[in-house]
């Protein structure tokens, strides 16, 4: 494979990755921001964490995170929707026992009431999705460099 194009390559791998992470998590921020600005609001409590256990590929294989276990909490909150439905729903980030909502902490719930299975929680949304956003951005920026460097390498 020639230089050039390995470059091409190069720019095209980072270049889709990144706008289609930056895309999605950009989606996401979008549609937390909304449900902050417009959703209807609720009192919510956490009633319980979710274990997961991380593993990685293949069989017996775990990763590790700062050698802190493997072993990480979904913050469950129970909340009522203003039409009187009782909803249990589960957070969307992971997080270790130290650094997660404890049991019995109350939330504010923010929640579209034509789906309330769309919801967030105001004090826990957004930061790590601007992240991805940075991220697909950042492989944007080297897939275009690619891209110029695969220009302007002889033999085109």
């Amino acid at each position: 494979m020639s230089t050039s194009q390995a470059l091409w390559l190069f720019a095209l791998v980072f270049t889709t990755t990144g706008a289609v992470i930056g895309a999605a998590a950009y989606a996401k921020v979008h549609r937390i921001r909304r449900l902050v600005r417009r959703g209807a609001r609720a009192q919510g409590v956490v009633i319980r964490l979710a274990a997961t256990q991380m593993e990685g590929h293949g069989e017996g294989a775990t990763l590790t995170f700062r050698s802190s276990g493997t072993t990480v909490y979904y913050p469950v909150v129970a909340w009522t929707t203003a039409d009187g439905r009782a909803m249990e729903t589960r957070t969307d980030i992971a997080r270790s026992r130290e650094k997660t909502l404890a049991v019995g902490t109350r939330v504010e719930v923010r929640y579209d009431p034509a789906k309330p299975t769309r919801w967030t929680l105001p004090a826990e949304s957004g930061l790590l999705w601007w992240l991805f956003v940075g991220i697909g951005a950042l492989f944007v920026v080297m897939g275009s460099g690619f891209l110029i460097g695969a220009l302007r390498a002889p033999g085109l």
